[in-house]
């Protein structure tokens, strides 16, 4: 293989994106500005990343309204092209949503915005598009290659407590964009959510169960159990470090 021969095996994709300008192409499925060794991929009001719902788009000099989602480029390893390094920025989310998302990558504690880099569902609409590209054009897909980013910059935790009616109980801290109704087991309901910004290196999307000990439950008041006190005074103090404590060395997976 050969920097030449490489470029040839991809030229077909990068013709097709060229064919498909998202500047000069007013049809659906342009949504590409390609370059020498990679392409840019935007969206439209139409065909866009999920959360992208109320954002407003204009044409301006392209050829429909759209709003730039993220970029393709060649990654190589000495002569050979091995993956597609990918990445998105959603300058339209901070952009009409500055409440929500800020551009940056490195959240300081307290920053309950979210970052508008690599977000998992720009992602996922990103590698759908270019999936297509390559596809239409008769060349087979690279590898993906990209960094997510960290789920603390996505969004708040939900640690959500679960109670069975014989007063079995147990936490999962529930990681951004998954319902806390999907660890619910059977029996069980939820019964608090607690928002956490900064999770730390805390085990996620599993259960956790508290050491056994002895717990005078005449103290607790009717309807709240000893994890849900601890973690409103948690609250109430801005202390994420309690969990970690409580749970250390016994957390457990699912009962199979």
């Amino acid at each position: 293989m050969s920097y030449h021969s490489e470029h040839m095996r991809l030229k077909p994709v990068l013709e097709l994106a060229r064919q498909l300008d998202i500047a000069t192409n007013p049809a659906p499925t342009a949504l590409f500005e390609a370059g020498s060794a990679g392409f840019q991929i935007w969206c439209t009001p139409d065909d866009h990343p999920k959360g992208w719902e109320d954002i407003e788009m204009v044409a301006g000099t392209f050829s429909k309204p759209c709003e730039y989602v993220g970029s393709i480029h060649w990654k190589w390893e000495d002569e050979q092209i091995v993956a597609l390094e990918i990445d998105t920025t959603a300058y339209a989310l901070a952009d009409q949503k500055p409440d929500l998302y800020c551009e940056r990558n490195d959240m300081p504690r307290g920053e309950r915005r979210r970052t508008i880099f690599n977000r998992d569902d720009d992602i996922d609409w990103l590698k759908s598009k270019i999936a297509w590209l390559f596809e239409q054009a008769g060349v087979p897909l690279p590898p993906f290659a990209y960094e997510q980013a960290p789920l603390s910059q996505l969004g708040p935790y939900l640690l959500t407590q679960y109670i069975a009616s014989d007063g079995d109980n147990y936490l999962v801290l529930v990681s951004p964009n998954l319902d806390p109704q999907e660890f619910c087991q059977p029996g069980y309901v939820i019964t608090d959510s607690l928002e956490l910004w900064n999770a730390g290196e805390l085990p996620a999307d599993i259960i956790l169960r508290p050491e056994p000990g002895d717990f005078d439950d005449s103290r607790i008041e009717p309807d709240e159990g000893p994890l849900t006190e601890q973690y409103e005074n948690a609250c109430r103090l801005g202390d994420d470090d309690w969990l970690e404590a409580a749970y250390e060395g016994s957390i457990s997976g699912w009962d199979e």
